[in-house]
């Protein structure tokens, strides 16, 4: 089985409750993490998309680095109406950063948590993988500029993340961006958790394909 490990992560002078989910059998050089759905909607580390993200990240051999936003769950702080929330991922990233044998960093986010990784992506990551993210976040100046490969999933029926204006943006972006609209999915991919699981394993299989060499 995939194993965990649960620790910590300082953020502007927080203690942000962490998990590091590993990829069964392997060594990676790898780790993408994960940002999880409104913070004052009920959104955690746990919720059910997350675990269908860390599972494709899992099965495309990366370590999958969840973590609580300031306010949630054992994270200190409170809720900082996505400033703060940044600075929590940017520790994230820099905590992935530093993990033994890590070579390559990516993020993923879900709802909210893509909206704030749109935000704070930049040229350092090896992919970024948006999923269900609001349609009012899909303009901004870091996800404009990012040059590396962009997935974007959303479904159908999502009232949250417009799937037109989602593939209008993947389109505007051009050859980086990586469409994925899922007939029939809505907002908590209920029913669909396998179709999303096996887009991101795809979209996230390259970064090991294409490891530096000497890597684990």
């Amino acid at each position: 089985m995939a194993r965990m490990q649960t620790g910590t992560i300082a953020s502007t002078g927080l203690r942000l409750e962490a998990a590091v989910h590993y990829p069964e059998g392997r060594s990676p050089s790898a780790a993408a993490v994960v940002c999880h759905p409104h913070p004052q909607r009920g959104g955690d580390m746990r919720n059910s998309v997350v675990s269908v993200i860390v599972r494709g990240l899992n099965a495309a051999g990366l370590i999958a680095l969840t973590f609580n936003f300031r306010g949630v769950g054992a994270s200190e702080g409170s809720f900082d109406f996505g400033a703060g929330e940044q600075d929590d991922v940017r520790a994230a990233l820099q905590y992935a950063r530093q993990m033994p044998g890590i070579q390559q960093v990516a993020l993923a986010g879900y709802s909210f948590g893509a909206g704030i990784a749109a935000k704070v992506v930049d040229a350092s990551l090896t992919r970024l993988a948006l999923v269900s993210i609001p349609t009012r976040q899909l303009e901004g100046p870091a996800l404009d500029s990012y040059e590396g490969p962009i997935l974007f999933a959303t479904g159908g029926l999502d009232e949250i993340s417009f799937i037109d204006a989602v593939r209008a943006k993947a389109i505007a972006l051009g050859d980086r961006a990586t469409f994925a609209g899922v007939s029939g999915a809505d907002h908590f991919w209920w029913g669909k958790e396998e179709t999303l699981a096996e887009a991101v394993r795809d979209f996230f299989a390259p970064v090991v394909a294409e490891a530096p060499t000497g890597s684990a």
